[in-house]
């Protein structure tokens, strides 16, 4: 896990109070997150653009000369600060999506608080509650591979999702699939696709290092592991190993991760196609303290949205607003040499 920055860890309160209603620091943050850029080159004339913090807009202007005559003329390539970010569209200010972010990463999220505290509409709301969810699901789908030759990994399967009353059929459920490091108790976890144990052995070998030790349970689905390499110890469910050589195997682990996870897993009455979602988030918020979940997650961002004008060509309508500005400004663009 990457370091955190100097002077980044900070609670909910202290987000809150160090961006609200400052763009300029949380434009800041955000470039040194890497969410926006540090530096932008003309994809025509291969030269840093200048920055126009009032317009949050990159501009080349450099002169080039015009063959076979005396005179030159000026490079009109503009573009937003936010293209091709996360902020891209973005219709409420860059504190808001910060603001928006450090709530939604909290456990008392909700969206009356987001939409009355921020000023944003319901619409919004819902609609900046997909783009962060879009961050945790990449994240989730890009997980760090655990184990290696030697270290002990338990694996277990678990299905999420409540019954209507704790009886009767279940309104949402979903089967996931995950592993503890015995020692370090790092883990990962993934929902499952149905059927539930065709894609198991792709999962296994994507988020564990091969010479992994792996113990499991006696589910069929897990046999073909000792066909890979790994070494594969099984028990079964009342904990008692069937290999007297490998009398300490257990889940246990595995098992109190799931119940850990649960205490914060949905209630009945939720989608099923939001399933991943929910588990995105929570996985992510739990793996992170509450003091550097910011960080984590706008580091994420900028995974997901690498700002990128190498091949910006056409600039935005905003920006061709702001080259009207910078022409007139410089009507004198085509000078004698």
């Amino acid at each position: 896990m990457a370091k955190v920055c100097p002077g980044c860890e900070c609670n909910y309160f202290e987000f809150i109070q160090k961006f609200y209603r400052d763009n300029e620091a949380s434009i800041a943050y955000l470039r040194d997150h890497g969410v926006l850029p540090l530096e932008v080159i003309c994809p025509r004339c291969k030269t840093p653009c200048h920055y126009r913090a009032e317009r949050h807009t990159w501009y080349c202007g450099k002169y080039k000369k015009i063959a076979k005559t005396k005179r030159r003329k000026q490079c009109p390539y503009s573009a937003s600060d936010f293209n091709g970010s996360f902020l891209s569209g973005a219709r409420i200010e860059p504190y808001k999506v910060m603001c928006f972010a450090n709530h939604w990463l909290s456990k008392q999220w909700d969206y009356q608080t987001v939409s009355q505290c921020l000023g944003i509409s319901l619409a919004t709301g819902a609609a900046w509650q997909k783009y962060c969810s879009e961050v945790t699901e990449h994240w989730l789908d890009n997980q760090e591979p655990i184990g290696g030759p030697g270290i002990v990994v338990d694996i277990d399967e678990t299905l999420f999702g409540k019954m209507k009353y704790e009886k009767g059929k279940s309104l949402s459920q979903i089967w996931v699939f995950g592993g503890v490091e015995r020692d370090s108790k790092n883990y990962f976890i993934v929902p499952l696709e149905e059927p539930v144990s065709q894609n198991l052995m792709s999962l296994i070998q994507k988020y564990i290092l091969p010479g992994t030790v792996i113990v499991s349970n006696r589910w069929n689905a897990y046999n073909s592991i000792k066909d890979y390499d790994y070494v594969h110890q099984v028990i079964n469910h009342s904990g008692d190993s069937i290999d007297e050589e490998n009398a300490e195997a257990h889940t246990k682990n595995v098992e109190l991760l799931w119940r850990d996870i649960k205490e914060w897993t949905p209630g009945p009455g939720n989608r099923l196609q939001f399933y991943k979602q929910y588990l995105a988030r929570l996985l992510f918020v739990q793996q992170h303290t509450f003091s550097t979940v910011n960080h984590y997650f706008f580091r994420e961002v900028a995974r997901m949205y690498p700002p990128d004008f190498e091949n910006e060509e056409t600039p935005s309508n905003s920006c061709n607003d702001v080259q009207k500005e910078h022409d007139h400004e410089n009507k004198e663009s085509e000078v004698s040499d």
